[in-house]
Order: structure tokens, then C-alpha cells, then sequence
């Protein structure tokens, strides 16, 4: 018996029904909380959510934007149960490249300086959350108000990607309906 493979467009035509279903935004849900905890699925979760976004449309692809940044709410809201029970220490032991790069000086500035809003900011951009929730946790932030930055700033990311994968014309539809239009 030989090995079959699947050629790249039966793969796509694959993947665009099942992210065209009503449920796929609560498998954005769950692997964008797992993306908390390993940082390498952020291409792959990044990817579903586009296509998931072009498959719903204008009208419909805020469901798996607000389930992205929910998933991120949980994620976070673990992670910081996890701070509080092992301490800050632990955790910057756990993260070692996070916490050494320019990601975790920028994560105290904007706090410093902005507070609530500039967390919000900082939760808006591409990049780990960590900091910005240990840095909540050692600055006696309630860990509400940092997840609510969290949420806030995750949606308004997501909201934006979503809304170029249903606007842009053929940019990404192309690859949620299997061809180019």
C-alpha cells in the first residue's frame, strides 16, 4: 500500500468547510487560550481566524473575533492564577525570552505612563501578554482591570483582522471559499 497524498487544493477545500461552520469560532476559542501557553501556534491560530473571518463574511465574522479575544481572556486569566499561586519569580524563570526582550521595558512604560488604556494598547499588538500580566500582578493592578485590558485590546486586534479578511476584495476570500475571485 502506497501512501496518498492530498494535493494543497483538496487540503484548502478541506479546511474551508469546516471553518465555514457555526461552531469553528469556539475552536478559535480554545486554541487561542492553548496559544497562551504555547507560543508557536500564533501563526496557525492567526491563519483559522482569517479564513474562519472570510468564510463568515462582514456580517457574522465579529462572532470569532470576540471568541479570539475571549480565548485570550481565559488563557490570560489562567496564566494569572498561575502567577499568583507559584509567584513572579517563578514565572519569569518559566519565560526567560519574554521577560529579557524590549517587549517587557515597553509593557512598563506604556503602565506607567497610560495606564489602564496604554494596557489596552499594548494588548492590541502582536505580541506575548506575559509581561503585561505580571506586571499587573507586581504593581498590585487587579487582576480584573488587567483582563479587561486584555479583552478590550485582543477584540480590537482581532475586529481589525477580521474586518480586512471580509473587506479587502478577494484578498482572502479567494482562500476561504477554494478560489480566486
Amino acid at each position: 500500500r502506497g501512501t496518498a497524498t492530498m494535493s494543497p487544493k483538496a487540503m484548502l477545500s478541506g479546511l474551508t468547510g469546516q471553518v465555514a461552520k457555526p461552531w469553528f469560532p469556539l475552536v478559535i476559542l480554545v486554541l487561542s487560550l492553548a496559544n497562551v501557553f504555547i507560543v508557536f501556534l500564533s501563526g496557525g491560530v492567526t491563519a483559522l481566524f482569517v479564513s474562519t473571518c472570510a468564510a463568515r463574511g462582514r456580517k457574522g465574522f465579529m462572532v470569532a473575533a470576540v471568541c479570539n479575544a475571549l480565548g485570550a481572556l481565559l488563557g490570560y486569566w489562567i496564566f494569572g492564577e498561575i502567577v499568583e499561586r507559584n509567584g513572579t519569580d517563578w514565572v519569569k524563570a518559566q519565560y526567560p525570552d519574554v521577560f529579557a526582550s524590549d517587549n517587557w521595558q515597553r509593557v512598563q512604560d506604556a503602565m506607567r505612563a497610560w495606564g489602564w488604556i496604554g494596557a489596552v494598547a499594548i494588548s492590541a499588538a502582536p505580541a506575548p501578554l506575559h509581561p503585561l500580566v505580571v506586571f499587573g500582578a507586581l504593581t498590585g493592578v487587579g487582576r480584573w482591570v488587567m483582563l479587561s485590558a486584555v479583552f478590550f485590546g485582543r477584540l480590537i486586534k482581532y475586529a481589525g483582522f477580521g474586518f480586512v479578511a471580509t473587506a479587502a476584495p478577494g484578498t482572502f476570500r479567494w482562500a476561504a471559499k477554494g478560489k480566486r475571485e
